[in-house]
């Protein structure tokens, strides 16, 4: 008997997940969004590109962890550099949660820069102050350009994102520095998404 009510259970099973995977594929299928979404992605990934553009150089390697996304978001903010701890955590937590979702913010104690491959290094505590071990970029400063959006759920998308070293005084791409993948999710805020995962696809290591 309970063989049977077993096998009939099986049976059932099989049907159900017959008939709903079709409606779960269909409702998942990837779609090509870029046209809705490109300038307003394009505009909340501009904050990131400095970052971005720096993971692309010869001697670093992008990570994306949470002291990336702390740097990311404080590094275009050069005022900051030697202000407080304390100051700059305040100052920098309401991007981190619209880009994020988080208030976590995460700087590495050193007592002096030591060289990293890990661009985020390059933004430090000491001595509970920020310090910036960044330095100009000129004229060629990195411009990212989105190249697609993908729909791949009915609230996440993922977006192949180019960093280009443009000159903004003539106002050309110089060369793409490398592409990502950055992945969204679909958010009730000024953006209308967070960042939830990046990836380096390509690095021309300039």
């Amino acid at each position: 008997m309970k063989k049977k009510f077993k096998s009939f259970l099986a049976v059932i099973l099989a049907v159900v997940m017959l008939f709903s995977f079709p409606l779960s594929a269909s409702a998942f299928a990837r779609k090509d969004v870029t046209g809705t979404y490109r300038k307003s992605v394009a505009k909340m990934l501009r904050g990131v590109d400095y970052y971005l553009g720096v993971g692309c150089l010869e001697n670093y390697s992008f990570k994306f962890d949470d002291y990336a996304k702390t740097t990311m978001i404080a590094i275009p903010d050069s005022k900051l550099n030697g202000c407080s701890l304390t100051y700059v955590k305040k100052k920098i937590q309401t991007k981190m949660k619209l880009y994020f979702n988080t208030s976590k913010v995460t700087f590495k104690k050193m007592s002096k820069y030591r060289y990293s491959k890990n661009p985020a290094y390059l933004v430090y505590n000491k001595n509970n102050k920020i310090i910036y071990n960044t330095g100009d970029w000129g004229m060629a400063s990195p411009k990212g350009s989105v190249r697609k959006i993908v729909r791949t759920g009915t609230r996440t998308y993922e977006v192949t994102y180019n960093i280009y070293l443009y000159n903004s005084w003539d106002k050309v791409n110089c060369g793409l520095m490398g592409t990502y993948k950055i992945y969204l999710k679909k958010a009730n805020n000024k953006n209308g998404f967070i960042i939830t995962n990046m990836k380096q696809t390509v690095s021309k290591k300039i």
